[in-house]
């Protein structure tokens, strides 16, 4: 079983323009220009989003912990040194924020209402098999180990490679090879278990 996997990370912020535009907003924003820090939230706001969202599931405070993604990365900006892309950067701080999230809150139900799914999903012309499919994956995702969890999303959902996945989650990048496996292989042992989920899942990832 194949999911889909998402654009490469060094994709997330376009071309060595792209780049240098975000260096110079970067600069401003540590300078305190509200334009450039608006810039900065709107040009990858998408991505964290995606990123929280697949690490904790349609939860309430889903809004709320993107938000706070992007305050302690700002507050951090001095720090930032780049020496990775920021959108990379950025990712580490989602994974920080969602763990600390995924460590206080209890086991949740898994909410089928789709109005806190990612902002790339939505659309007028999903069908209800691509609604259920996504709401397959969350279910799985949600029964990983949150270590797993975090390397199966950034790897195979996001496309960040086992280096940068490494360095986001301060892992060797052998160790997330080995979390990739297990992730994998619990997925589809639960497709295997039951194969109206492969189906379901591959409507939901499918492009």
């Amino acid at each position: 079983m194949r999911v889909i996997s998402g654009p490469s990370s060094s994709e997330t912020e376009g071309s060595d323009v792209a780049a240098l535009d975000v260096t110079a907003l970067i600069d401003r924003a540590r300078h305190n220009d509200g334009a450039a820090f608006r810039a900065l939230f709107q040009g990858h706001v998408g991505g964290v989003h995606r990123i929280v969202y697949r690490m904790v599931g349609p939860v309430p405070d889903l809004d709320d912990l993107v938000q706070t993604v992007f305050v302690e990365a700002f507050r951090s900006l001095p720090a930032f040194r780049g020496e990775a892309l920021f959108s990379t950067w950025l990712a580490r701080i989602a994974v920080r924020v969602t763990m600390r999230s995924v460590r206080r809150r209890q086991p949740r139900a898994v909410m089928l209402d789709d109005e806190s799914e990612p902002h790339d999903h939505a659309g007028p012309e999903r069908t209800v098999a691509a609604r259920e499919g996504l709401a397959v994956l969350d279910r799985l995702l949600a029964e990983l180990r949150p270590k797993r969890r975090a390397a199966f999303v950034l790897h195979v959902l996001e496309g960040y490679s086992m280096e940068e996945v490494g360095a986001i989650l301060n892992a060797t990048p052998a160790a997330i090879k080995v979390r990739v496996h297990d992730a994998r292989r619990f997925i589809e042992k639960r497709c295997r278990r039951d194969p109206r989920l492969f189906d379901l899942l591959t409507a939901g990832v499918a492009p």
